[in-house]
């Protein structure tokens, strides 16, 4: 329908420019002149009727939209919905990356112990396809860790502490991932970075004065007992979030799906969101906060 209507408004449209060019040329009939004004006027219509048809379609389709959201419990199952997606994604994802390590379609799975008696550098980073993430500081100048290694084959790969991060090297030249993971670090560093795709993380006892930042696809993340004189970013997809006994000058906490809890914490200011979920920081000292969720109550 909407088609036809354009081909006829574009074809009416032509023959008023070729009218208008004939008039300029040379004069024209009055019965030629009579046609074209009822033909200028048949052009509005059907550019009205053409203006109103898409409306009415448009209207229609976003009638129909919400009434299918409403029908399969968007709005009341959305957070639930979301979870599922998320873990499904994740879980669809985390298959293709193991199964391409392994022509068999399964990787190896063992855990290995790592130690340094002096822990050289001043930042840390860590990242996990599939796995839970411990990170906590010592009163120790060496590190430690306990590590899930994915591999292809038992014994193939090995891993290390180097570059400020746990590295991992094969014998085979193949891929191998880490796992679930424990790591025990100086508390005095500059920066963190901790992320897990599928997987919980858990941070605790450091003192940091360089950007940090701990990220989750689908997983929980808890902060605790950290002091940061810069900016610390704490981010979930699917899950919690919770901050508390901290000391901040800048915090960005952000749930796509899960609640916000901060407790017994300060921040010179912090930005707090969540689209699903509840915020809490009721037991918390934020001079200059900024909060927003979608849908979810907000408890200061």
């Amino acid at each position: 329908m909407i088609k036809g209507l354009i081909q006829l408004t574009v074809l009416a449209i032509l023959v008023t420019c070729l009218a208008y060019l004939l008039n300029n040329v040379g004069p024209l009939g009055a019965d030629t002149k009579i046609m074209l004004k009822y033909l200028g006027f048949g052009v509005l219509g059907l550019a009205a009727l053409g203006i109103v048809s898409v409306t009415i379609l448009g209207l229609t389709a976003i009638i129909l939209g919400i009434s299918f959201a409403k029908g399969a419990g968007f709005w009341s199952g959305r957070r639930e919905r979301a979870c599922g997606t998320v873990g499904e994604t994740v879980g669809a994802a985390l298959k293709g990356a193991l199964g391409g390590m392994n022509g068999a379609g399964s990787a190896c799975s063992r855990k290995v112990e790592l130690s340094a008696e002096k822990y050289g550098w001043t930042t840390f980073r860590i990242k996990t396809l599939s796995g839970d993430l411990t990170v906590a500081g010592h009163d120790q100048p060496g590190a430690k860790a306990t590590v899930e290694l994915l591999e292809k084959s038992e014994g193939d790969a090995e891993a290390c502490f180097e570059d400020g991060e746990i590295k991992i090297k094969t014998k085979s030249g193949g891929k191998a991932l880490i796992g679930d993971a424990t790591v025990f670090l100086p508390s005095s560093l500059a920066a963190l970075s901790v992320e897990s795709v599928n997987g919980d993380i858990v941070v605790s006892g450091f003192v940091t004065e360089g950007a940090s930042a701990f990220k989750g696809v689908n997983g929980d993340i808890s902060v605790s007992s950290l002091k940061n004189g810069s900016e610390v970013a704490v981010k979930t997809v699917s899950g919690d979030v919770e901050v508390k006994e901290s000391q901040f000058n800048s915090l960005l906490t952000q749930s796509i799906s899960g609640d916000v809890l901060i407790t017994d914490s300060a921040a010179e200011s912090a930005v707090i969101k969540t689209v699903s979920g509840d915020i809490d920081y009721s037991g918390s000292d934020i001079k200059n906060p900024s909060v927003k969720t979608v849908s979810g109550s907000v408890k200061k």
